[in-house]
């Protein structure tokens, strides 16, 4: 078959197109125009029109959680590049592929170019420290094999986000590299590359769990990304260990097991994970990091406690340290520690069931009991809101919740059920999380129920993406606590200094907002109205998205 000589930007849509890619996250821009003429001829990608370039990269970042594909996102050279790396920053935390395609200046650029500063490549250095690898194209021959390895790079061991630049010809050129198409060889995607288990440190893990009175497993996000909850659960049940977890994992066990036992962190343990960590005499931790926040973290809470590391890495780094720390993919350890143990079932520890379902039981009863003074509290209370999302929201629902407060008193109430009743940006905590993965999330589950949590503050940074939802038909709830402030840094000035300095502000009626946007807009200052106001927005989403605007108080929310 003779090959068509094509354009670089030909060639960046082909190689989307051979890698399965679907949907495209962009913003456009002169410098990008060759690589959406490429896309316009490839029928099997579906584009996602952003209007705030840092959500491409949010949106790109939220689809690579939900199905483990690379997200692809493509925005302009310079301001476009910088004005989305927030969501390149986030995947990056949060172990989530993505492949982050940009524009650039020409290849010897003079000072000041358009789009540009003194040195043409800046772009591609700054993306350097938050990217697995990042490549600034020169020769359009480059293209197959750099966006092979882009794509390789993002999915094998730890995932997470590339960085791909490629240069204009000159300032206003139409083509990107050269102007002259040329041949390219068929393109040749590479396998992902997984880092399999030992089976000695396999063999080794096993007689120590088999041997040890009161086993804890430490679960990371990395038991998420790879999609071994199944595993996870299976294994607490085989042991009849508590399951702890790294606060950017929660959802990696339901709440309802009878092995969960909450998230670790330095202020806001929970309270059954503190019981698990003071009782155990080994931990096995699967899908954290060495040298990273979670397991220094860990570490603190039990220090004189036996800890096996399997790490989440693509390889043993400087980080990791002894001989009970390791790497491997968190799915296949789990596979073949699963497999050693064979027929072995520790006895069903039935004092054990009993104190912890006890323990889950009065964490329910003390917030219960922290509402109730404030079920009529107008400004509304924030709790009053969280309790009427776990009565109306079923089991299926996917909860995007943005930062700041929101997030902690959605942490704090959420049922979980699954690894999506509560997304949240994780360890980078950048706002504007809510929406574009409320937007995608919708995009790639139609049947669910999809919630957007924000607070204004974090709902202003992200809101011109609200008629994008409308546009193309992510029909979903976008719940937005308003309070004119930024709350969270708010109560923090308040706690630390007596008082606030530049974190009260006025909003806008984001209900009227949300009407012009062609959602259906619901502002509600009733505390007997929030449970209604949520099931009419829920009932609105079979025609078109919806915003329901909560008036809420300032009030700390509750330590477990």
């Amino acid at each position: 078959m003779t090959r068509k000589p094509m354009h670089a930007g030909d060639a960046v849509a082909a190689a989307l197109r051979e890698e399965g890619v679907t949907r495209v996250f962009g913003v456009p821009g002169s410098h990008i125009h060759p690589i959406y003429d490429g896309l316009s001829k490839v029928e099997s990608i579906r584009f996602v029109v952003c209007k705030q370039e840092p959500n491409t990269s949010l949106m790109a970042d939220a689809y690579g959680r939900l199905t483990g594909k690379p997200g692809v996102c493509v925005v302009t050279a310079g301001p476009g590049s910088i004005n989305s790396m927030a969501g390149v920053g986030q995947a990056y935390g949060a172990a989530s592929p993505m492949v982050h395609l940009s524009g650039a200046v020409p290849l010897k650029a003079d000072m000041e170019a358009f789009h540009g500063v003194d040195d043409p490549a800046f772009v591609h250095e700054m993306f350097k420290k938050i990217t697995k690898w990042s490549a600034r194209v020169d020769k359009i021959e480059d293209i197959p094999e750099v966006m092979a390895k882009a794509f390789h790079i993002a999915k094998s061991g730890r995932p997470g986000p590339v960085h791909v630049e490629l240069p204009r010809v000159s300032d206003y050129s139409e083509y990107i590299l050269q102007q002259e198409p040329v041949v390219l060889p068929p393109y040749q995607g590479r396998a992902v590359t997984q880092q399999k288990p030992d089976a000695r440190v396999v063999d080794d893990c096993a007689k120590r769990l088999m041997s040890a009175r009161a086993p804890v497993l430490a679960a990371g996000k990395g038991i998420m990304r790879q999609g071994a909850m199944g595993e996870l659960d299976k294994l607490a049940m085989k042991l009849q260990a508590p399951v702890i977890f790294a606060q950017d994992a929660i959802g990696v066990i339901p709440d309802t097991h009878p092995f969960f036992a909450g998230h670790f962190h330095m202020q806001r343990s929970h309270p059954l994970c503190n019981d698990a960590l003071k009782n155990t005499d080994l931990i096995l931790g699967v899908g954290l990091r060495a040298g990273a926040a979670e397991m220094s973290e860990l570490q603190a809470r039990a220090p004189e406690k036996n800890i096996i590391l399997i790490g989440f890495d693509d390889a043993k780094s400087a980080h990791y340290h002894g001989d009970d720390q390791h790497v491997a993919d968190p799915r296949l350890f789990l596979e073949a520690l699963l497999e050693r143990l064979g027929d072995y079932q520790r006895p069903r520890d039935e004092a054990l069931v009993k104190r912890m379902a006890d323990a889950k039981a009065a964490v329910r009863e003390k917030l219960a009991a922290d509402i109730a003074p404030h079920q009529n509290d107008t400004p509304i209370d924030p709790g009053v809101l969280a309790n009427a999302m776990n009565t109306v929201l079923d089991d299926d629902a996917m909860l995007a919740s943005d930062v700041g407060n929101c997030q902690m008193w959605a942490r704090t109430f959420r049922r979980i059920t699954n690894a999506e009743s509560f997304m949240q940006s994780g360890v980078w905590n950048a706002m504007s999380f809510g929406l574009p993965t409320a937007i995608v999330a919708k995009m790639e589950f139609p049947q669910r129920d999809v919630i957007a949590l924000a607070g204004d503050g974090a709902f202003l940074m992200t809101i011109g993406d609200l008629p994008t939802a409308a546009e193309y038909g992510a029909n979903i709830v976008c719940v937005v606590l308003n309070d004119g402030a930024f709350g969270q840094t708010y109560m923090q000035q308040t706690g630390l200094y007596g008082h606030t300095y530049g974190t009260a502000f006025t909003s806008p009626n984001f209900a009227q907002i949300a009407d012009a946007c062609g959602c259906k807009g619901i502002r509600v200052s009733d505390p007997r109205e929030v449970e209604s106001a949520l099931r009419e927005g829920l009932a609105a989403t079979k025609h078109q998205p919806a915003l329901v605007e909560v008036m809420v108080g300032r009030r700390a929310y509750p330590r477990l």
